[in-house]
């Protein structure tokens, strides 16, 4: 094999390794946890959606697509508004639904 062919070999390697590794590290939805996660203690708050707005969530990799997203503005009980986005589609919530806030102290999520 030449040098430009093993060159490019390595290069597709590296980029296959990169999009895998970002698909694997991006939590599908509200329902997906990492396997770190287990056990682990979380606060957890009650609220009410005030607004749901489609986004994205942008991959920070050429070749993979942005993830879709929804932007929650929750009003908790405490009387606190809050807004989160999260990987999932606004079709699955609506304004005025009651939801579950948990917070493991670095990722915050909205659930049913």
């Amino acid at each position: 094999m030449n040098s430009n062919a093993s060159k490019a070999v390595l290069v597709s390697i590296f980029v296959s390794a990169g999009v895998l590794a970002g698909c694997a590290s991006t939590p599908r939805d509200a329902n997906t946890f990492g396997r770190g996660v287990s056990g682990e203690v979380q606060s957890v708050e009650w609220g009410t959606i005030e607004a749901v707005r489609a986004v994205a969530i942008e991959s920070g990799r050429r070749l993979t697509s942005d993830t879709p997203a929804v932007e929650f503005t929750v009003r908790l009980e405490s009387g606190k508004s809050i807004v989160v986005v999260q990987p999932g589609s606004v079709g699955d919530y609506r304004v005025g639904d009651r939801v579950r806030v948990t917070n493991d102290g670095s990722q915050t999520r909205v659930a049913r």
